[in-house]
């Protein structure tokens, strides 16, 4: 079933006849939306007028509440201007008509210096934003903004809010691709006429409208590791996207870790000590992901030896015989939880240092030789360091037997 349900026909100021819909999935969906509008001389103002009518199609599929849905207007041009705050008006009514009262104002285009407004000025508990509530901007531009535009979406992005970017007229999509979050299918638009915009306002309800987790929480922390929890109401959930970062990178890469649709909590493993990680966790569904859930907590400070160990060891082993192309390292703990990690050498050569590997673990380790005409028996070691399974690399060089593999220097099941 999708997200949202229809209830019946409105009409707009102009008389156009449009279908409405509202968040319905036996919850509130809770939301503070930011309507961030172009209003510079390049839109135009018969191309402002469609504007108006898309945002009074959109504001009509949310169920609008101080526990609900809050929206808030800022229009800008050289400068930005608020409309309405978030807390202003309290019910649809409120919003609809300041949708619909609201002047082309003209000016340059500084879409940079607006979102930067948007991030100091409005999602502000001070004006009416809520803590631990799904943030979203709407931008609708022609995409031609006159000032830089990169590092204040990115800054936006970071204050975990969800950009989703309309172009109208002759936008320009790249624009709108480096200011919108990512998958750019799901967070940039472009339309030509108002039934584009019908469209539009449906997958964009469907995207913010999708139940997303809550009651995010943490337990079971260490220097190395912590356990991560979340309440979910839908049942319809396919899987969970849970994605992680220090937050002192905030432009670093996400680690991504997929969770099955009936597990409610995941220790999020080889993290850093004494460190503050940013935490999403996104409800999946076959129509879509949810908002992230965003969520912060530290790890300890590691004791002395942890805290300047290497995390690392060398695994030797004797050469397979024939023409080995690269070698297949996997390596997993044997005794905690834990997923199997790979790594390959570069070229033949038979030795490989393993790295991101826990303290005080023993861990089995599997080789594996790849020819070009396939992967031979893998060898593994147990905790006592001996070769579990020989590599007699098949249809390597026909006629020529496998050789042994036995780990040279440290044992490839090691203890760190």
């Amino acid at each position: 079933s999708l997200p949202w349900s229809c209830r019946g026909l409105s009409r707009s100021k102009s008389g156009a006849a449009f279908p409405v819909a509202e968040c319905s999935l036996g919850v509130d969906v809770q939301a503070d939306v930011v309507l961030l509008v172009d209003g510079s001389y390049s839109i135009g103002l018969a191309n402002f007028a469609k504007v108006r009518a898309f945002l009074e199609v959109l504001v009509n599929t949310f169920d609008i509440g101080p526990n609900k849905v809050q929206i808030s207007l800022v229009q800008y041009s050289r400068d930005p201007h608020t409309e309405f705050l978030l807390n202003t008006h309290s019910d649809l009514s409120g919003v609809l008509k300041g949708v619909r009262s609201f002047p082309y104002r003209g000016g340059s285009t500084n879409t940079g210096k607006a979102m930067t407004y948007v991030r100091d000025r409005i999602f502000q508990l001070s004006k009416g934003a809520r803590a631990n509530v799904p943030r979203v901007t709407i931008l609708i531009t022609d995409g031609k903004s006159s000032d830089a535009f990169q590092q204040p979406a990115t800054k936006l992005r970071d204050a975990d809010v969800e950009i989703f970017a309309v172009g109208v007229k002759d936008a320009v999509r790249s624009e709108l691709e480096a200011i919108a979050n990512s998958p750019a299918e799901t967070h940039v638009y472009t339309v030509e006429d108002f039934d584009a915009f019908q469209r539009i306002s449906k997958e964009l309800t469907q995207s913010i409208c999708l139940v997303q987790p809550r009651d995010l929480s943490f337990s079971e922390v260490t220097s190395r590791s912590f356990r991560t929890s979340w309440e979910m109401d839908a049942t319809d959930v396919e899987s969970f996207l849970l994605q992680f970062r220090p937050t002192e990178v905030p432009d670093g890469h996400l680690v991504s870790m997929s969770i099955p649709g009936d597990t409610l909590t995941t220790v999020l493993p080889y993290l850093t000590p004494l460190t503050r990680y940013q935490v999403n966790v996104s409800a999946q569904y076959d129509r879509g992901d949810s908002l992230p859930l965003v969520g912060y907590e530290t790890t300890l400070e590691g004791s002395s030896m942890s805290r300047f160990r290497s995390l690392t060891f060398r695994v030797s082993w004797q050469p397979a015989r024939g023409a080995v192309l690269r070698y297949h390292v996997t390596f997993v703990p044997l005794s905690q939880e834990g997923a199997a990690q790979e790594a390959s050498t570069v070229g033949d050569e038979p030795t490989l240092v393993l790295r991101g590997l826990r303290p005080k673990t023993t861990y089995l380790v599997e080789v594996n030789a790849e020819y070009r005409t396939g992967s031979g028996p893998a060898l593994q070691t147990g905790p006592n360091g001996h070769a579990l399974g020989r590599p007699e690399p098949r249809d390597a060089l026909p006629g020529l037997g496998g050789r042994r593999l036995r780990p040279q220097g440290k044992r490839a099941a090691h203890r760190i």
